[in-house]
């Protein structure tokens, strides 16, 4: 309370009480509404000088921190709105971004997957050349094998067919006929 009026108006309100319970005793020959009407204007008054103005400070400060953390918090407000706004919009990025991706592995998948099979076909080609080159070669190693062994059985069955079937007279007269002819082959090749 501020100035003298103020605690005035404090002791007439207090002497207002103490005549309400005013019992007719006198102390020092004052009544004794008058000595609590003062006694209890005094008591205020010291409350209000020791705990009062502390408790105001305390609650002035209080009510201006509140005041700065609502600022601050305000403050912070405004600002996780723009982060959000800034992280929505970094998301959509990443989702585009994600899309893109997505849209360029299924084609290089498929790009890989056709280049896969276009080389598989390559190697199945190549593979089945060398298999027909192998099975040509092995049937004219075949072929030649089987000649070769046709005519050794042939010259075998020739020797012995006419080793039974030649006589001596036979003989001799093959050997006549082979020196007759290198007899010649010596003639012809001195000319």
């Amino acid at each position: 309370m501020k100035g003298a009026f103020g605690w005035f108006l404090v002791w007439v309100c207090a002497l207002g009480f103490a005549i309400l319970v005013d019992r007719g005793v006198r102390h020092l020959g004052i009544p004794d509404y008058i000595w609590l009407s003062v006694n209890l204007t005094v008591f205020l008054y010291i409350l209000q000088r020791f705990v009062g103005r502390p408790m105001a400070a305390f609650l002035d400060s209080r009510r201006e921190g509140i005041v700065q953390e609502l600022e601050r918090a305000q403050e912070q407000l405004v600002e996780a709105e723009g982060l959000r706004g800034e992280v929505t919009r970094r998301l959509e990025e990443v989702e585009e971004e994600i899309g893109r991706l997505t849209e360029r592995a299924v084609s290089d998948g498929e790009a890989e997957a056709q280049r896969i099979a276009e080389q598989a076909r390559q190697e199945e080609e190549r593979f089945l050349r060398r298999v027909d080159e192998e099975i040509t070669r092995r049937e004219a190693e075949t072929r030649t094998q089987l000649a070769q062994d046709t005519a050794d059985l042939t010259a075998q069955l020739a020797r012995e067919l006419l080793q039974r079937e030649m006589t001596d007279e036979d003989r001799r007269r093959v050997l006549a006929t082979s020196l007759d002819a290198l007899r010649d082959l010596k003639r012809s090749g001195r000319q």
